[in-house]
């Protein structure tokens, strides 16, 4: 029996030199997490906030800002105009072609832009206010052409200048021949100019232009101080 024990016992210490002697894994070597590792995350970490802090504070709210004066021109301000433009009948008094003709951009490129010509046809109506006032305008054909310094019924413009000349007197042919009568629309105040037709008067025009880019706005600056949080309790 005892002869038995030993040489369990010897061969259990064999058994465990060798075990000493094999390599050890990979998780075996790795030891415990050096310090230097949870600070590189934690750095890591901080700059990504920082970076999402500005966007949302600074990039972000800038370009909405931008949107939101660009919308507030182009949609915004026309379509209130046209909601306040009321309705009226106006009689064509006179039309005909004023001064030389207009000078306009057609299109094209920064590096090669497109310029043209077109001759200023001036319509001449009267109408009726609601207090009942005669008053004498010049006709234009939208409300988006209203408030130039030469005032032209219509502002057509293609790079071809016989085309625009044409376009021009076709106008003049069905809008502006003495004593046609037919709707229009005036803004009080404005006795200069009265429109024909009136286009992107819409009160949902208005609340989309002004509400989107705002609720944007608001959003990112939610965001970015929430970020912008994160980046201070990281530094604390």
């Amino acid at each position: 029996m005892a002869v038995y024990v030993t040489q369990t016992l010897h061969w259990n210490s064999i058994a465990n030199s060798l075990a000493d002697n094999l390599p050890k894994g990979p998780l075996q070597q790795a030891g415990p997490a050096q310090p230097g590792v949870a600070q590189y995350t934690n750095m890591a970490g901080r700059n990504c906030y920082v970076l999402l802090c500005v966007l949302f504070v600074v990039m972000i709210p800038i370009c909405t800002i931008i949107a939101l004066v660009m919308c507030g021109i182009f949609v915004a301000a026309p379509a209130l105009q046209g909601i306040k433009m009321l309705p009226t009948e106006c009689t064509v008094v006179s039309s005909g072609i004023v001064g030389e003709e207009v000078s306009c951009r057609c299109g094209g490129t920064r590096s090669r832009p497109c310029f043209s010509d077109f001759p200023c046809l001036q319509i001449n109506v009267t109408y009726l206010t609601g207090s009942g006032e005669n008053i004498t305008s010049l006709l234009v054909d939208t409300q988006d052409i209203m408030g130039y310094a030469r005032q032209c019924a219509v502002r057509t413009c293609v790079a071809s200048e016989i085309s625009n000349s044409l376009s021009v007197s076709s106008y003049r042919r069905f809008w502006g021949q003495e004593g046609m009568t037919y709707p229009c629309y005036y803004e009080d105040g404005n006795e200069r100019e009265v429109s024909r037709t009136v286009v992107k008067a819409s009160k949902w025009l208005v609340f989309h232009g002004l509400f989107w880019p705002l609720l944007i706005l608001v959003l990112s600056y939610a965001l970015g101080y929430f970020f912008c949080l994160k980046c201070i309790r990281l530094e604390e």
